[in-house]
C-alpha cells in the first residue's frame, strides 16, 4: 500500500472520541422519582428540588443547562452552580430536606413615557 492509498484509506474513519451525550430533560427524572441537587461551591450550600417544580419555572430543559439558568440566592455571582440529578438512597433520604415550590411571584414595574 502506498502512502497516498494509506492516507485515503483512513480518512473516512470516525472520530475516536465519543460525541456529546444527548440532552437529558427534567421530565425524564420524574419516571424514577429522581431529584435535582444544586450546590453553590462558594457558600457550601446544597438544595434538593423535585423536577416538577423546576419544570414550572424553567420549562422542560436539559439538566446541565440549569447551571447557567439558576443563581445563588445570596445574589452575588461566584461562578456556576453545580447541578446534578440523583436518586437518593435509603440513608440519604432519611434526613433529606427537599425544597417545594409554593408560588411564583412576578414583579410588575411600570414604564412611563411623557407625550
Amino acid at each position: 500500500m502506498t502512502d497516498a492509498e494509506y492516507v485515503s484509506h483512513f480518512r473516512g474513519m470516525p472520530e475516536t472520541y465519543a460525541p456529546k451525550r444527548r440532552d437529558y430533560p427534567l421530565s425524564n427524572l420524574n419516571d424514577g422519582r429522581r431529584l435535582v441537587r444544586v450546590r453553590c461551591s462558594y457558600y457550601k450550600r446544597a438544595h434538593c428540588y423535585f423536577p416538577d417544580d423546576l419544570i414550572q419555572i424553567f420549562g422542560d430543559v436539559d439538566v446541565d443547562s440549569l447551571a447557567c439558568r439558576m443563581k445563588c440566592e445570596n445574589g452575588k455571582d461566584h461562578g456556576r452552580l453545580d447541578v446534578e440529578a440523583f436518586s437518593p438512597t435509603g440513608r440519604e433520604a432519611v434526613g433529606l430536606r427537599i425544597r417545594r415550590l409554593v408560588a411564583i411571584k412576578i414583579n410588575r414595574v411600570p414604564v412611563w413615557s411623557d407625550g
